[in-house]
């Protein structure tokens, strides 16, 4: 069971990217229950607005974070308010996929993936940078919350130097956002609701 765990965290992105085709699925098979009919449209323009922050949160992240997430501490950028910040905006993103999808069961679902899931995810991670990085993670840990963030800690460095292969599969992450904004949307139309 251990071994079947730590699969997870490995393949986190995958198992994303599935867990979302089946809530496309979920909600192509069923109309209802809606969250709420008459706020609709004010819920999946809001949703927009949050999927296309949580796009642009996780690509500024790993400008950052890319090249140097195993080799340094980043105390830059989104990682001077926040130890998590590629969770925190994956999680405005599925709020947003929640509103646009108006679906009971979908919010169900991703509310129960997320408190599941993440903690576990975000643990094993923090577990293996303490084993890496040592002293200057703890320290770290102790200065940054994990979570929520504290604008009052904002760092930002003069120049940053961005290593783009690791950059260049950040955007095809980033995609699914706009994609899933659209997948729902022309789910809707096919459905009737406005």
């Amino acid at each position: 069971m251990a071994s079947w765990l730590g699969t997870f965290p490995k393949h986190r992105i995958l198992f994303s990217r599935l867990f979302a085709g089946g809530l496309l699925v979920v909600l192509a098979l069923s109309r209802q229950p809606y969250l709420n009919e008459r706020w609709e449209p004010v819920g999946h323009w809001t949703g927009f607005l949050l999927m296309m922050a949580s796009m642009v949160g996780r690509l500024w992240s790993l400008l950052f974070l890319s090249g140097y997430k195993t080799r340094q501490v980043v105390e830059a950028g989104p990682f001077s308010v926040v130890r998590n910040p590629l969770y925190l905006f994956s999680f405005v993103g599925a709020l947003g996929f929640v509103l646009v999808a108006n679906h009971l069961g979908v919010a169900l679902a991703v509310l129960g993936a997320f408190v599941a899931y993440y903690p576990f995810v975000v643990l094993s991670e923090e577990a293996g940078l303490r084993r890496q990085l040592g002293e200057a993670y703890e320290a770290y840990c102790r200065r940054v919350p994990r979570f929520w963030p504290r604008f009052s800690l904002y760092q930002r460095p003069e120049a940053w130097e961005v290593r783009l292969k690791g950059y260049d599969a950040a955007w095809r992450d980033a995609l699914w956002f706009p994609v899933a904004f659209a997948l729902l949307s022309l789910l809707k139309l096919w459905q009737g609701r406005p």
